[in-house]
C-alpha cells in the first residue's frame, strides 16, 4: 500500500447469510489521501454495506483490506430516530466524537477545544446545551456531523449526510467537505444522490449496484444519472 492510501480494498464481498445475491461482489477501490470519493447507486445497491465494510463494522465474506496504521475515522451513518432516545446533549454528542479506540471518563482540554471548534463549523454553537431529542431532522444532522468532524480525522465517511437538510443548509456542508479536503487534506467518502456535487467537486465516482460498475473520474462515466436514482 503506497503512502498516498488510506484503505485499500481488494476483491470484497459482503452478505447477510440469507443465501440471497451479495450485498456487494467483487468490489476493489484505494480511498486515497486529500480526495472526495463518491459513491453513488439507486437504494440497495451496497452502498451503506461497503461503507460498514471499511470501517469494520461488518465482516467482509472474501477478498481483503488493509488500512493505514493509525488512521483516525470520522463517521456519520444514515440518520435514524433512535438517535433523539439518546439521553445526552448536543455538547455531549460532538464531544464523545473525540474518542479515537480509547476511553476514559475525563476529556481534556484538546478534546473539549475539538468538541467547541466542530460546532462551530456547524453553527451549532447556540444548541450546545440542548437535549438531542428536541432537535429537529435538519439540527440533528448538523450535530452528528460535528461529531465525525470532533475527532479531527484524516477521513470522513459520510453515509448521504444532507438527506434530511434544506437546500440551502445542505450546499453550505458540501463546501465544508470542500474546505475540509483542500484546506486540512482530509480525505472524504461520501454517499450522495446530489449528481451536481459529483460532477463538479468529487475526485472520483464510485457507481454501485452490487458489483462495481465505475470507478473514475466523472467525465469517463457514460451511465445515466437516472439509473441510479441520483438526481439535483
Amino acid at each position: 500500500m503506497t503512502e498516498d492510501v488510506l484503505i485499500s480494498i481488494r476483491d470484497v464481498s459482503m452478505n447477510y447469510g440469507t443465501g440471497r445475491q451479495d450485498a456487494i461482489e467483487h468490489v476493489s477501490v484505494d480511498i486515497k489521501k486529500g480526495e472526495i470519493l463518491a459513491l453513488v447507486g439507486s437504494n440497495g445497491s451496497g452502498k451503506s454495506t461497503l461503507m460498514k465494510g471499511m470501517l469494520k463494522l461488518m465482516p467482509f465474506s472474501c477478498g481483503e483490506m488493509e488500512r493505514k496504521k493509525g488512521l483516525k475515522i470520522g463517521y456519520m451513518a444514515q440518520m435514524h430516530t433512535a438517535v433523539r432516545d439518546f439521553p445526552a446533549t448536543v455538547y455531549e454528542v460532538v464531544l464523545s466524537g473525540t474518542r479515537q479506540r480509547r476511553f476514559s471518563p475525563v476529556y481534556g482540554r484538546r478534546e473539549r477545544e475539538s468538541a467547541q471548534e466542530a460546532m462551530k463549523l456547524m453553527e451549532i454553537e447556540d444548541l450546545k446545551h440542548q437535549h438531542v431529542g428536541a432537535l429537529s431532522g435538519g439540527q440533528l444532522q448538523r450535530v452528528l456531523l460535528a461529531r465525525a468532524i470532533a475527532g479531527e480525522p484524516e477521513l470522513l465517511v459520510l453515509d448521504e449526510p444532507c438527506s434530511a437538510l434544506d437546500a440551502q443548509t445542505s450546499d453550505k456542508l458540501l463546501h465544508l467537505f470542500i474546505r475540509l479536503r483542500d484546506e486540512k487534506q482530509v480525505s472524504i467518502v461520501i454517499s450522495t444522490h446530489d449528481w451536481h456535487f459529483v460532477r463538479h467537486h468529487a475526485d472520483r465516482v464510485l457507481v454501485l449496484n452490487h458489483t462495481l460498475e465505475y470507478l473514475g473520474d466523472i467525465s469517463g462515466w457514460n451511465g445515466r444519472e437516472d439509473e441510479h436514482t441520483c438526481h439535483h
